[in-house]
C-alpha cells in the first residue's frame, strides 16, 4: 500500500532537521507571526506556503536571478555594496573560494515601501529584471 503525505507537512523524523513551514492560509496572525519568530530565532529562514504569489512570477525570479548570478563578476559588482556602507542593498560575496567558485553571493534590495526603491542598486542585467 502506497500512502502520499502532504508535502506541506514533514514526517516526525524529519521535523527537527528542516527549517519551519510557516502556511499563510492559517487565518490565525498571531500563530502565523509566532512561527515567524520562532523560525527567524531558531533557523534564521522559514519556507512559507499558501502565499497566493503565482508559481509562474517564482519560477521567472528564479529564472532572472540565476541568470544575474551567472553574469561576469564586473558587471556583478557595477551594483555593489559599497564598501563601508551601513546599507544592506547591493551586490555582495564573501570572497572565499572553493575549487575557484565564489562560496556565497547575494543581491538585497529595498521593496518596501516603493518610495525606498534605490534603483541604482539594481542590475540592468539581464534586462528583465526590474519588471519582475
Amino acid at each position: 500500500m502506497e500512502v502520499e503525505r502532504d508535502q506541506h507537512i514533514s514526517p516526525p523524523s524529519l521535523m527537527a532537521k528542516t527549517i519551519p513551514i510557516i502556511d499563510l492560509s492559517n487565518l490565525d496572525e498571531e500563530l502565523v507571526a509566532h512561527a515567524v519568530v520562532k523560525g527567524s530565532e531558531e533557523w534564521g529562514i522559514f519556507h512559507v506556503v499558501n502565499h497566493g504569489i503565482p508559481m509562474d512570477l517564482i519560477q521567472r525570479l528564479k529564472d532572472v536571478g540565476t541568470q544575474f548570478f551567472e553574469l561576469p563578476e564586473t558587471e556583478k559588482k557595477a551594483v555593489a555594496k559599497q564598501d563601508g556602507s551601513k546599507d544592506f542593498e547591493g551586490y555582495t560575496t564573501n570572497l572565499k573560494y572553493v575549487k575557484g567558485e565564489v562560496w556565497t553571493e547575494n543581491l538585497f534590495h529595498r521593496i518596501w515601501p516603493p518610495t525606498c526603491i534605490n534603483f541604482d542598486y539594481w542590475p540592468k542585467n539581464p534586462p528583465q529584471y526590474r519588471y519582475y
